[in-house]
């Protein structure tokens, strides 16, 4: 079974090093983010370029999991290609479940008026802590990402998720939130589970609760038994 696997603004594969390594297939390959053509190319405009690098390997059975804003290019991409399950983590399926202040922000220019990189690199530590993440190694962790993330990426990503239109989601999601997410709170979300006390970067520090919802799922489309949770500790 192939796993693609999305990061979210200004991070990449390594968000996903934690949870990768005990998935039940390691069939794993990470969709990197594309420089944008402009900064206000539309998140399903941006599928459709990314779904491009994988469009060969359309007839191998797969599925999907996005990340925030690798939530809703999945979304996106899953109207391009029938995954056999879309996996969903901290993120919002439509628009409907933003929270108010992103809702606000469509009303902003965002193509001109926008976070510059290097702001949002200088509030790396407040940031995390604000978003629960207070060891020194999840806050180096996230540090790096933002690093050596495209500022293009970052000035477009803001603007596209504002801007996010959707109206089709995925029959077959799982969508895993956590309870104190603190960019997509969870009174506004409608997921299939919550992982208590979760907040937006749980993937870190929760990755034995996700993998074990997200291998029940694998287990019954590859015809395998599913490790119990407390063998994944």
């Amino acid at each position: 079974m192939k796993v693609y696997c999305v990061p979210g603004l200004a991070n990449d594969y390594r968000m996903f090093e934690n949870l990768a390594p005990k998935l039940l297939s390691q069939n794993i390959e990470y969709l990197e983010h594309l420089p944008p053509q402009h900064l206000k190319e539309s998140i399903e405009e941006y599928a459709q370029r990314l779904y491009k690098t994988i469009e060969a390997q359309k007839e191998e059975e797969a599925v999907i999991i996005g990340m925030s804003l690798g939530g809703m290019i999945s979304v996106e991409l899953a109207k391009l290609r029938p995954f056999s399950k879309v996996f969903l983590i901290s993120t919002v399926k439509h628009p409907a479940e933003m929270p108010w202040q992103i809702k606000l922000a469509r009303r902003l220019p965002l193509e001109k008026v926008r976070i510059p990189a290097w702001l949002l690199r200088s509030t790396v530590k407040p940031v995390t802590w604000m978003m629960g993440v207070t060891n020194s190694i999840g806050r180096e962790h996230i540090k790096a990402m933002i690093d050596s993330a495209d500022p293009q990426h970052i000035a477009w990503a803001q603007y596209a998720a504002a801007n996010w239109q959707n109206d089709l989601i995925p029959d077959n999601y799982v969508h895993i939130h956590g309870s104190r997410d603190e960019i997509f709170p969870a009174y506004m979300v409608k997921a299939s589970h919550f992982i208590k006390g979760g907040n937006h970067y749980m993937i870190m520090d929760r990755s034995d609760e996700l993998a074990h919802i997200i291998n029940q799922e694998l287990a019954i489309l590859m015809g395998q038994k599913a490790l119990p949770f407390s063998m994944m500790k």
